[in-house]
């Protein structure tokens, strides 16, 4: 039956229908959870009705299972174009010509970068409607024999097609667009004695957490570099310093479960609350006391109950976007830790996982 479901799905998408594709497979997400071709079809039926969000969540489970999957990579690269996340989206390209030399549609998103290096002509780019090229075609999968075939081909230009594109996007590599016109002052003191803090560091040491948070920064460390950043925010930097550190947080890009590079764990986060503000973490556990409510979902998070063992500490999870969750089920989350109004910490859920 699953099968049969699964075929008739791939049908109705080869023939871009892909309400229906959404229809009928939506309903039987947990019966299909560990199953690729199911978010993958999933995932591409979203983006191929403009639905990104839902497109990058169904496309984040597909990776999850299968991580070099060439087409869901590129899925998931054409969300961060739209997104104007252009550092994620290269990422993704790169990582395409890492597994598939000479791949048309990575190649296309590099060119398209080159192309328009304003935002203001990106964004007009992306409005035109233009970037459907970068979808991958409704095509799933090539015959074994072809796959190999192109692969030797490809082989033989690799070397001279990989060296071109990295040395024409070098630069995004080494230093990320924007960081080095962020600086402290130079010459003056970057203290205030007269704040009380939670950090107490000299001079020499401000200016080196600084530079530090640029170069986490450069090699797109985001996680790391928010740390820090809270780290210098809760120190007796004075407040022009603090004011440019603010600054670089603009920078933060959200992560996805395969690109999460630096995770916390919750007894990081519960001996330091403050030091994990807008930090990015990857836990598992159980849930209970779920709110389902139009504009949100909302539960407990038992964090590392997954096999009702241990209890490693409980928080209040929300999403803010459309998720089918069963509470019998353990899950997995990917989410932004934040400090409500009241004081206290929530998790900010960005992709979640269910399983058994």
């Amino acid at each position: 039956m699953r099968n049969k479901s699964l075929k008739k799905a791939s049908k109705l998408f080869s023939n871009r229908k892909f309400n229906r594709v959404l229809q009928m497979l939506e309903p039987q997400v947990f019966r299909y959870r560990q199953n690729f071709d199911f978010f993958y079809l999933l995932g591409m039926s979203c983006l191929n009705t403009s639905d990104y969000g839902g497109g990058y969540s169904y496309l984040q489970r597909a990776i999850d299972i299968k991580p070099n999957d060439i087409n869901t990579l590129a899925g998931l690269a054409l969300v961060h174009l739209k997104r104007q996340e252009n550092s994620e989206a290269l990422q993704y390209w790169f990582r395409i010509l890492d597994i598939e030399p000479g791949n048309r549609l990575a190649k296309k998103g590099l060119e398209i970068l080159k192309r328009y290096p304003r935002q203001e002509d990106l964004i007009e780019y992306l409005e035109s409607g233009k970037y459907s090229t970068l979808l991958p075609k409704n095509r799933r999968t090539q015959s074994i024999v072809r796959a190999f075939f192109v692969t030797i081909v490809l082989l033989t230009v690799v070397a001279i097609s990989s060296i071109s594109i990295f040395n024409l996007f070098i630069k995004h590599e080494i230093n990320r667009p924007g960081i080095d016109s962020i600086e402290i002052n130079r010459f003056g003191s970057v203290i205030d004695s007269n704040i009380h803090s939670t950090y107490q560091f000299n001079d020499k040491e401000i200016r080196k957490l600084f530079e530090t948070i640029r170069r986490y920064f450069d090699n797109y460390q985001d996680n790391l570099a928010m740390r820090e950043i809270n780290r210098l925010l809760l120190s007796n930097a004075d407040n022009r310093t603090k004011e440019k550190t603010l600054l670089l947080s603009s920078y933060i890009t959200i992560p996805g479960f395969t690109t999460l590079k630096t995770n916390y764990t919750y007894q990081d986060f519960i001996k330091e609350p403050e030091l994990y503000e807008n930090c990015y973490v990857h836990w598992k556990g159980k849930l209970s006391n779920l709110a389902v409510s139009e504009e949100l979902i909302s539960f407990d998070f038992l964090v590392g109950y997954e096999d009702e063992k241990v209890l490693e500490g409980i928080i209040p999870v929300t999403l803010n976007f459309a998720a089918r969750i069963d509470s019998s089920f353990p899950i997995e989350i990917l989410g932004k830790i934040v400090t409500t109004s009241v004081g206290t910490a929530t998790l900010e859920a960005v992709s979640v996982h269910q399983f058994q």
